[in-house]
């Protein structure tokens, strides 16, 4: 071949490790399981051979035999004998074959090949999509190749393991945890009595915070990631309800104990106005250091919140994702419950692939408030079904002072009580209060007892007011 010559590149393929996985099947069918579920028709280069995994997988899947003579018979049934040398390259796998021990390692090899080449299909459609001058929007190309790149993921590991071989990694966890003498074995919040109720928020779990309008959720939140981002944690933040402006606003109330109303209307000549001028400076700087970042992108799809989540854990791994909040996603209204429980599937299966902790704020039915008794239950999440049985911990956020009217106010003023209505390794059913600080756009811990609930007055006569005197009156009348 001449130097200048250009040099053509084979794809990704082992021709080897194929035939020994095939073979291998045909000399132990019992060693199906140890790959069922790691290879599939598509990952096979030759095409005879992905016919043959897939009249391998077909039988097995009837639970009947697929030995030469088997397979021989399903090929000829349906005109494709051919393709495999009339039966004679069958022949030669499972002779040429000598055993399948290696199996699990081959069917490693053959699955690497694929997904490589699956890769270099990828760039060609990336960058087929990119030379379109006039065709589809570039944002548009970017959020779909972000979501076909995360599915390019290899797949967990997983399958049945016998107990005893993990209780050894199991205790030497433990014994950390106890050397190290802290209660706290997940990501820490700022408010101690959640901290005590959870153990700080775990990995790999999908926790949904609901509430009515103006209960705070949109507080938790921010206080949450911003909390985080500020201890050095990688947080990203999708605020579908609020603008980045309005997330630095509250931020900046929150951090440096402003008032929220000043900061969107500054009073210069306030006496304050120094003091909140020098706490909001303050805020900035430790704003600027963190790594919260914020897509306050309305209304967008599920795929496109995925595609974006992972464009940006592959940059800067996550630590937190919080998400304000699900029922601002564009969806189909005719599917709404299988949308909803579409988009917290799609948060819980972020959390384990990552795991970390990711949290999902929700709206709450409008039934809420036409009852007597408004703390919310279960049934009030909004497409309840799909979301309860989705998330693992699901707290939820109340305010009894929200129903004040000017005839009525409750004891419980500025109580912001957070309910933990589900949840396993947590104190479900615990109803743990806060202060609610919402003029710095802020929830504090609540430092000592709740405001005791007024005593009812004692009537100091059964009956109607003036009873007995009238009584009395009559009996003098006789």
């Amino acid at each position: 071949m001449p130097d200048d010559a250009p040099m053509v590149r084979v794809v990704p393929h082992s021709v080897q490790a194929e035939q020994a996985v095939l073979g291998g099947l045909m000399l132990a069918p019992e060693a199906w399981p140890l790959v069922a579920d790691s290879l599939t028709e598509a990952d096979f280069y030759r095409a005879d051979h992905a016919l043959i995994f897939r009249s391998i997988r077909q039988a097995a899947d009837a639970g009947q035999p697929f030995d030469v003579v088997t397979m021989a018979e399903w090929f000829e049934a349906r005109g494709l004998l051919g393709q495999v040398g009339d039966g004679a390259y069958l022949i030669e796998l499972a002779s040429t074959t000598p055993s399948a021990a290696n199996i699990v390692a081959h069917a490693g090899i053959v699955s690497a090949m694929a997904t490589r080449r699956r890769l270099i299909e990828f760039g060609h459609n990336l960058a087929d999509a990119a030379f379109e001058r006039d065709g589809r929007d570039v944002a548009e190309i970017i959020t779909e190749a972000g979501q076909q790149f995360g599915e390019l993921q290899p797949a967990q590991k997983g399958g049945l393991l016998l107990a005893s071989d993990s209780l050894k990694s199991w205790f030497a966890r433990f014994t950390e945890r106890s050397e190290r003498g802290e209660r706290i074995t997940g990501l820490p919040t700022q408010w101690h009595a959640l901290n005590d109720a959870t153990h700080g928020l775990q990995p790999a779990t999908l926790y949904l915070i609901a509430a009515r309008p103006s209960m705070g959720k949109s507080v938790f939140g921010l206080n949450l990631a911003t909390f985080a981002a500020l201890r050095g944690k990688t947080v990203g933040l999708f605020s579908l309800e609020m603008s980045q402006d309005d997330c630095h606003t509250r931020n900046v109330s929150a951090l440096g104990e402003i008032p929220h109303d000043w900061l969107q209307a500054p009073n210069l000549a306030a006496d304050d106005a120094d003091s909140y001028s020098t706490r909001m400076h303050t805020a900035l700087r430790q704003l600027k250091g963190s790594q919260l970042y914020i897509d306050d992108t309305a209304g967008i799809s599920v795929r496109q919140f995925e595609a974006r989540a992972r464009r940006l854990h592959y940059r800067h791994k996550l630590d937190l994702l919080v998400v304000d909040h699900i029922h601002d996603f564009k969806i189909d209204a005719k599917q709404a419950r299988f949308e909803y429980g579409a988009i917290a599937q799609a948060g819980k299966n972020l959390a384990k692939e990552w795991n970390i902790p990711v949290v999902m704020l929700a709206q709450l039915n409008r039934n809420v408030s036409g009852r007597t008794e408004r703390r919310p239950t279960l049934t009030d999440l909004r497409e309840s079904g799909e979301l309860e049985q989705k998330a693992d911990v699901i707290v939820f956020l109340h305010r009894e002072d929200y129903y004040d009217t000017p005839e009525s106010k409750t004891h419980l003023q500025g109580v912001l009580e957070m309910h933990i209505a589900k949840g396993r390794n947590v104190r479900a059913g615990a109803r743990l209060n806060f202060r609610n600080r919402f003029d710095q756009m802020r929830i504090d811990d609540w430092e000592g007892s709740l405001p005791a609930a007024p005593q009812p007055t004692e009537q100091k006569a059964k009956g109607f007011p003036g009873a007995r005197k009238t009584a009395a009156s009559a009996v003098e009348g006789f």
